[in-house]
């Protein structure tokens, strides 16, 4: 199942926003080493007080399977403030028509099964759910940062995009940032062989 909420929903959600935040301080904070800031064992940002989009895959009991954070290019967001880098010559966009995908996180421990590609179905859930609810939003693009190994998951499983700009290393991580095609095409190529709710 896939939940879509606003930050300032968050008390109507409380379960899955403590949930969300958990698994964000695991996998970027405890499994990644990234720089984050974790309290309490939650890992949120200033970002996360911009009111963003979280787009949420959960099992039928509720359990937090995967999540990611939206926001609109007009206003502060990573690409603009944290990863210009990667940007290049493109420079930093803002668009209404665009949004910044950023905190794309998979509970590998509990969402094992995989399909076509090798591509985690979790994992094309929720990619299903970022393109999906992007495209009735009338989103034209995505724009996003990550690293090279995940660059190569992304394209196998469907998605559209371009580089940005240059690899940037951060902390020893090759870094890009891409612009990716939000349509038709890539809502049926990620939905491919996805599960018909999450396990």
């Amino acid at each position: 199942m896939i939940l879509t909420a606003y930050e300032a929903e968050r008390e109507t959600h409380a379960d899955i926003f403590e949930q969300m935040y958990r698994l964000r301080a695991r996998q970027f904070g405890e499994r990644r080493g990234w720089r984050v800031d974790v309290r309490d064992g939650l890992e949120k940002d200033r970002f996360d007080d911009l009111n963003p989009l979280y787009v949420c895959v959960l099992s039928e009991s509720r359990k937090l399977m995967a999540s990611l954070r939206l926001l609109p290019t007009t206003g502060p967001h990573m690409l603009s403030d944290v990863f210009s880098e990667v940007m290049g010559t493109a420079g930093v966009i803002r668009h209404p028509l665009i949004l910044e995908s950023s905190r794309f996180c998979v509970d590998t421990e509990a969402s094992r099964e995989v399909g076509l590609e090798g591509i985690n179905l979790v994992t094309r859930e929720l990619l299903f759910g970022l393109f999906s609810t992007a495209q009735m939003a009338g989103i034209e693009n995505i724009i996003s940062v990550y690293d090279v190994f995940v660059e190569r998951i992304l394209r196998r499983a469907g998605c559209r995009f371009e580089r940005l700009g240059p690899v940037v290393k951060y902390d020893d991580l090759r870094t890009v940032g891409g612009l990716f095609e939000v349509s038709d095409h890539v809502i049926d190529d990620v939905s491919s062989a996805r599960p018909r709710a999450a396990a």
